[in-house]
């Protein structure tokens, strides 16, 4: 063994000596007693994490709730021809009326509004998107030069926000059916502002509108004894994210929470114009 060596083990071993060691008289702490640290830690933590969570589901529900309101200003906005950048195709039929479409597409930023000019796709956040609800999934995807509907915002099962249907579709009587008007024939008059409590936007389940080969970006619930073809439930697919609670937008501006939007006493019944 060589002088370095020797010296180095006589360091390790004085520094053993000298580590603090359990003297007699003094406790050490038992196995006992650490596993019942460990448990009250446990239970500590097993009543936090669901209050956190409680909490994270209420900021959830308050960006929601903050969202669908900004929806309901910039649909004030647009009915009232107001909107920064115009109507896109609405512009050509002048201030008294426009199509909930062209509004949709404002939303997301896509076909004439798109908003992205040096790509061709882009993903849309729930943390920036007012069309995303933040207790539903995260992310969007959106493609250039696409109208909505037709493969400009997908997948479709994460489409978490919906306006309402019979702003998109009137129903109308055709031979003596009541049918839904052709979307093209189908607008909304500005006027609609003087009808705040108007159901204008609400949570939407996209996977459960996927499953049954709907388009998740209107919806509309069945009237009470009125046979058209809202009737069958087809196009009402809330989302109860919030608490059990879905979150619905007013063309008035306010947000109102509930477990059954369709029983509530809300106007809709209101519904767009068809023809000039």
């Amino acid at each position: 063994m060589d002088r370095d060596t020797a010296t180095r083990g006589r360091s390790i071993c004085a520094a053993l000596r000298a580590w603090p060691a359990v003297r007699p008289g003094e406790r050490a702490f038992t196995l006992l007693e650490l596993l019942a640290v460990v448990a009250i830690i446990t239970l500590l933590l097993g009543i936090l994490l669901p209050a956190l969570g409680k909490v994270r589901g209420q900021m959830k529900t308050l960006q929601c709730s903050s969202n669908l309101r900004s929806v309901s200003f910039q649909f004030q906005l647009f009915a009232q021809g107001e909107r920064p950048g115009g109507r896109g195709d609405s512009d050509q039929s002048g201030r008294s009326h426009f199509s909930i479409d062209d509004f949709q597409e404002s939303l997301y930023g896509i076909d004439e509004f798109w908003d992205v000019p040096d790509q061709n796709t882009a993903v849309l956040s729930a943390q920036k998107e007012l069309m995303l609800c933040p207790a539903g999934p995260a992310r969007l995807r959106k493609s250039r030069g696409l109208p909505c509907g037709t493969g400009a915002v997908d997948p479709l099962p994460n489409v978490s926000v919906a306006l309402n249907k019979r702003l998109h579709q009137a129903v109308v009587l055709f031979m003596g059916r009541p049918v839904l008007s052709p979307v093209a024939a189908t607008h909304v008059r500005a006027n609609v502002l003087n009808h705040p409590h108007v159901p204008l936007a609400l949570d939407v389940d996209g996977r459960l509108a996927a499953s049954r080969g709907v388009a998740p970006f209107y919806v509309a619930p069945p009237l009470p004894d009125v046979d058209d073809p809202y009737a069958d439930g087809r196009y009402w697919m809330p989302a109860a994210r919030h608490a059990g609670q879905a979150c619905v937008a007013f063309v008035g501006g306010h947000v109102l929470r509930s477990r059954r939007p369709e029983a509530e006493s809300w106007d809709w019944k209101y519904q767009a114009d068809v023809g000039n």
